[in-house]
């Protein structure tokens, strides 16, 4: 081979040893989604302890229907 060919294609497919093993991005997937799942869970418990913490608060005061103000007609 042409050393300027092999020097293009290491420049453009990279070295061996920077390739990812075969299945690697199955594990790649499965971390990812692990920690998917892992903050999911954290934000969940967070939003749980934020929950119990809180005091209900008060009933809004009920208003008054106006009073309705009758005419006679003239």
């Amino acid at each position: 081979m042409n050393e300027k060919v092999l020097a293009r294609a290491e420049r453009v497919f990279g070295a061996p040893a920077d390739r990812h093993e075969k299945g690697s991005a199955m594990t790649l997937i499965q971390q990812e989604s692990d920690a998917t799942r892992e903050k999911s869970a954290r934000l969940k418990a967070l939003r749980i302890a934020q929950e119990a913490d809180e005091t209900p608060a008060p009933a809004p005061a009920k208003r008054e229907p106006k009073k309705r103000i009758k005419r006679g007609r003239t």
